[in-house]
């Protein structure tokens, strides 16, 4: 049986889906939650799956919040030092 996993291209670089990570970022970029790949097909679904009322979503949106798709190597490098607490945007004035 063929393997029939969804791909995505992120900075060029095609990767499966269920390897990256949805991630909902903060107006300061810093990460406040994250899910799978696999987990949601688009952002506005990563966005429903983190964020369960939909006046939290909107209210997200309207603050500047951002839900973006990173590869391992990006969440490494973006997202896992904002849930150590080691980020840069809490330095910044961003909340963790």
């Amino acid at each position: 049986m063929a393997d029939l996993a969804l791909t995505v291209r992120i900075d060029g670089q095609h990767v499966p889906l269920r390897d990256c990570f949805w991630v909902l970022a903060e107006p300061t970029g810093c990460a406040y939650g994250s899910v799978h790949g696999d987990m949601a097909v688009d952002a506005e679904t990563a966005h429903r799956r983190l964020t369960r009322l939909q006046r939290d979503r909107d209210r997200e949106t309207r603050q500047g919040w951002t839900i973006k798709l990173l590869t391992p190597a990006q969440w490494d490098e973006q997202a896992k030092p904002c849930f150590l607490g080691k980020c840069h945007h809490q330095k910044a004035g961003g909340v963790s």
